[in-house]
Parts: C-alpha cells; sequence; structure tokens
C-alpha cells in the first residue's frame, strides 16, 4: 500500500500531505490571549492535497481558452510574447528570415526563441508563404478556426489534440501496447495526471481506486529509478529527425516534479534504430513536426512509451548555462537547413 513512509515501490520515505488551518480574527485574539479556541475554530481544517483537488475541479470546471483569459494568463504571455518579438526583429534587422506564429506567440522561454536568437530569424505573427510557419498554441487542442489559417508546409498543422489520452491512443496504434489502466480493477502503483497539456497535479496513487474522475488519466506507474535518482527521457523532433535528446534527473521519489538536472545527450546513447524510427513514426501519426516528447523506460532495457508531447517546448529546467549550446546548436542547425530549402 502507498502510505506517507514508503514509496510505491515499497522503499524511499515520500512527502506527508502538511495540513492547512483557517483561524477567524477571533480565535486568533483568544489564543494571544492565551485562551485556547473553541472546536468549531478548526472545522475549516483540511489536508493540502484535498484542498489542491477542490481548487483543480474549481479551476477545471471553467475550459479553455477562457481559463486563461479570466486568470489573465494569456494576457500576460502576450505581453511578455509581443515585448520579445519588438527586441528580436530588432537585432535581426528587415532582410532576416522570419518565423511566423499562429495563433499564440512564443515567448523569451520557449525553446524555439533559443534558435531564432542563434539564426537571427524574425518573428511574425500570422502565417505567410514566405518562411517557416508554426501552429503555435500552449494549450491541448487547436480549434478548428485557428487550423483554417495555416497554409500547406505550417510546422505542427496536424498537431491538434496533444491530450495524455489520445498522446496514449496514437501510441498504443503505433507500438502496439498502451500505458493506460483501468483504475476500478488495477492494483498497487497507478499514476493520475491532468488529461490537458501544461498542466502539473501528477500524483501516484495506491488502485484499485473507487471510481473515475473526469479531467484525468490513469496509467501504470513505471520504474525509471537509477539508483536513488529518477530518470525521464526527452527527445527533441525536427521534421523527421531526432536532433538530441535531454537526460532528465530528479532524486527519488519525486516522480512529477522537484529539482531537475538536464543533459543534452544523442539519441543513440538512449534509442535503438528500431526505438528511435518508433518515436519517429508516433511523431508522424501524431502530427508533431517539431517539438518534444516525454519517453519513459521500463527498467534498464524494457520497452519505451511515449507518455506526453509538447509541440511549444520551453527552456527545459535545470539546464547548466554550460550546456546551452549543446542543447541549442542541433535545433538551429536543424532549423538552418530547413529554410535554406
Amino acid at each position: 500500500m502507498l502510505d506517507a513512509s514508503t514509496g510505491p515501490f515499497g522503499s524511499h520515505r515520500t512527502e506527508v500531505p502538511q495540513r492547512t488551518t483557517t483561524r477567524s480574527r477571533a480565535t486568533r485574539a483568544t489564543q494571544a490571549k492565551g485562551g485556547s479556541a473553541p472546536e468549531w475554530s478548526y472545522a475549516k481544517r483540511q489536508p493540502a492535497d484535498k484542498v489542491a483537488d477542490h481548487r483543480r475541479v474549481l479551476r477545471d470546471a471553467i475550459p479553455d481558452p477562457w481559463r486563461g483569459w479570466l486568470g489573465l494568463r494569456r494576457v500576460r504571455r502576450w505581453l511578455r510574447a509581443t515585448r520579445f518579438a519588438a527586441r528580436q526583429n530588432r537585432l535581426a534587422g528587415a532582410d532576416a528570415p522570419q518565423f511566423n506564429f499562429y495563433p499564440m506567440r512564443p515567448e523569451p522561454n520557449a525553446s524555439i526563441s533559443y534558435v531564432m536568437g542563434r539564426l537571427g530569424a524574425r518573428i511574425g505573427f500570422e502565417p505567410s508563404p514566405t518562411g517557416l510557419n508554426f501552429a503555435w498554441d500552449t494549450g491541448t487542442w487547436f480549434s478548428a478556426r485557428a487550423a483554417g489559417h495555416f497554409p500547406d508546409g505550417t510546422l505542427n498543422a496536424r498537431c491538434l489534440d496533444i491530450s495524455k489520452s489520445h498522446v496514449d491512443r496514437v501510441w498504443a496504434e503505433v507500438a502496439g501496447y498502451s500505458i493506460a489502466v483501468d483504475p476500478l480493477t488495477t492494483e498497487g502503483p497507478i499514476v493520475v495526471k491532468p488529461e490537458e497539456n501544461g498542466t502539473r497535479g501528477g500524483r501516484a496513487v495506491d488502485g484499485p481506486l473507487p471510481a473515475r474522475v473526469p479531467g484525468v488519466v490513469y496509467q501504470r506507474l513505471v520504474d525509471t529509478r537509477v539508483g536513488d535518482r529518477v530518470l525521464q527521457i526527452r527527445p527533441v523532433v525536427v521534421r523527421g529527425r531526432i536532433v538530441l535528446v535531454y537526460e532528465k534527473w530528479r532524486p527519488y521519489p519525486h516522480w512529477f516534479k522537484g529539482p531537475e538536472l538536464t543533459v543534452p545527450k544523442t539519441a543513440t546513447e538512449f534509442f535503438s534504430a528500431a526505438e528511435a524510427a518508433l518515436l519517429l513514426r508516433f511523431a508522424e501519426s501524431i502530427g508533431l513536426d517539431y517539438g518534444e516528447l516525454d519517453v519513459v523506460r521500463d527498467g534498464s532495457d524494457g520497452p519505451i512509451y511515449v507518455v506526453d508531447a509538447n509541440r511549444t517546448p520551453v527552456r527545459p529546467k535545470g539546464l547548466p548555462d554550460e550546456s546551452v549550446d549543446a542543447a541549442f546548436g542541433p535545433q538551429a542547425e536543424a532549423f538552418a537547413e530547413l529554410i535554406s530549402r
């Protein structure tokens, strides 16, 4: 069983959820004078994970893109991206090659922004017959209206759904096996993750569960531990090529978040030729011309699983400054070849 003292594979200690307390002004005054708080003042005390669940339910009740606008998230991103584009275009000059993005704009921390900085490329905000066009939206689904703006040859124009369940369906079609499980019958550790892209909240729970929860997916927990660390592999795909792979480490038991170290490596250090071909078939099937895949391997030599696809990747957390050239140099070279065609 998963509990506060053992990890999902029965060894290391995990974090215990903290409790939050809401106290009224009268209660605080009573305690300040040395008195004791009445029992009713603790009625709002809830485990932290339950409070987070309540907030998640409230947030998920508002669909994107409205949630992003109501929370001003998209407004802030638009402002950062617009300022970055103005600065980049001033530096690049009028005759530089142009990368066009629609319907959203890349922010300074986007991986493609580092690539454009190396290539001296300009940023455009509408699809155009000239330059490279990107279907660029940090959300999970493209609307049919936005998809209709893309001309032929637009990067990721066919990658319109990167929800976790769709990623697994496509992977199952390509690879012949799935990572999804039935939470009502599966015994042992289960991964519960939000369906939508870029939404944190993955956690390991002990199955079987009493009921399904809408808006999440249920997956097998793949043991990716190497010693006292957890390994995740993230290949970078550019037009049918794996140009590099990020080796991402976290200390156990931080399966989904926590301090990270990211090391750029080559594809041959992680994948056989058959596995690399399988990953590229998956990218082609889901329509990912440019982006990154989250890959986990079962043990040291077991099968690989694609658990996420990202068409708007950002600079990886934990990437040392001295590794920036190794990370973005190969990507810049791949895009330079696309520009020259």
